[in-house]
């Protein structure tokens, strides 16, 4: 029996989310079952990932594949993806982001592709666009949702506006949360690169350094908490580190010395060992704007650590407020605070939180239950490959 072929397309290479789910995908399927082969960006730590596995995943790199629209390249990119998915004959085109989403989605149509997938790793839809962007982008989805076989949303929260804004027949939509293996135990990196002793409390997070995230807003919290003196209720000044890079990286600079706490705000870029470093942190935080699922929080519970965070996306299907965290609205300053005040001054709630989201994660956002679930979705269109 032949293997099924599977080419996942996604726009960037970069750390992320979305990558780290494809990754795993392309790592985790049986090699016997699946052929696959990957179509992004050209370089990025995804391509790395690919080429590092024992297993041989075919790459194809496309300079024309960028999140902006450019309509040349965009045009360039789908003609290049229909030729790769006719030429490779592949059985199943699985697409992930908005752009790669709507451009590869529409080459495997154009291709003949019997499975068109989609995962909307959160929808490109948010209160910060202008009109006609959201307009266009609707337009988009909806023309792509017609010729797709799924559309996979990482949570109930995407899978309930997908629905309500008819981004594709209602019948075509179905949920998989995102999963995550264990972090490698390797507690003491980030405390021993920056000399931090293990009774100084960190509160860090990892996003990319970007509008959706508010890096911004989480550097004013900071501000905040380390303007109070001897307010710690017996706890060490807390120290702040944010891993991840992006746009707002000079901005965030100019803040932190600006406000004179470039001393306790730590700006490390991207990291491919987050998740590791991440151990150390003794509270995650992710104040973002909108969301899918997260992977970051995933990571940070499976490490044991209590997490403050927006709720916002799927947020609330990760976090269970006051039990594995604490959940506050978008933007809410004097909120954020408090919640990290809280968690700074206790300790013991902050164990048992962290304790709690391990549980959860273990339990709920495993990788084995993720592939799993993508697997029994590719194999109930070919039932005659299922074993």
């Amino acid at each position: 029996m032949k293997p099924v072929r599977i080419l996942y397309i996604i726009t960037l290479s970069e750390i992320g989310g979305a990558q780290k789910v494809v990754y795993h995908l392309a790592a985790g399927l049986e090699p016997g079952l699946f052929d696959i082969a990957v179509a992004c960006a050209p370089g990025g730590e995804l391509v790395g990932w690919l080429r590092g596995l024992p297993e041989t995943i075919e790459v194809f790199e496309l300079p024309e594949l960028k999140r902006d629209i450019s309509p040349l390249d965009d045009f360039k990119a789908l003609w290049k993806l229909y030729s790769i998915i006719r030429k490779g004959n592949f059985d199943i085109v699985h697409c992930h982001s908005s752009k790669a989403g709507i451009l590869g989605r529409l080459a495997a149509r154009l291709a003949g592709v019997p499975a068109i997938y989609f995962t909307a790793h959160g929808w490109g839809l948010h209160a910060y666009q202008n009109w006609v962007a959201r307009l266009f982008f609707i337009w988009a989805e909806r023309l792509a949702g017609t010729v797709s076989t799924k559309v996979i949303c990482v949570s109930e929260a995407d899978l309930i506006k997908g629905k309500a804004l008819k981004l594709a027949p209602a019948e075509k939509f179905t949920l998989i949360h995102n999963g995550l293996p264990e972090p490698d135990q390797n507690d003491g990196l980030l405390r021993g690169e920056f000399g931090f002793s293990k009774e100084d409390m960190v509160i860090g997070t990892v996003a990319r350094l970007a509008p959706q995230k508010d890096p911004i807003f989480l550097l004013q919290v900071a501000e905040r908490i380390l303007s109070r003196q001897n307010s710690y209720a017996g706890q060490r000044q807390p120290f702040f580190v944010m891993i991840g890079d992006g746009p707002l990286r000079s901005s965030c600079k100019a803040y932190l010395t600006a406000k004179g706490i470039d001393k306790s705000v730590f700006l490390l870029g991207s990291r491919e060992e987050a998740a590791c470093l991440m151990r150390d942190f003794d509270v995650f935080v992710l104040f973002s704007r909108w969301e899918g699922l997260p992977l970051t929080i995933i990571e940070a519970m499976l490490g044991g650590c209590p997490v403050a965070a927006t709720k916002v996306g799927g947020v609330s299907e990760l976090v269970e407020d006051g039990k594995t965290g604490l959940l506050i609205d978008e933007s809410d300053l004097a909120a954020a605070e408090a919640a990290l005040m809280d968690l700074i001054a206790n300790p013991p709630r902050r164990r048992a939180m962290g304790k709690a989201g391990r549980e959860r994660a273990l339990r709920l956002f495993s990788i084995d239950k993720m592939i799993q679930k993508y697997r029994d979705l590719y194999l109930e269109r070919l039932p005659g490959c299922r074993q």
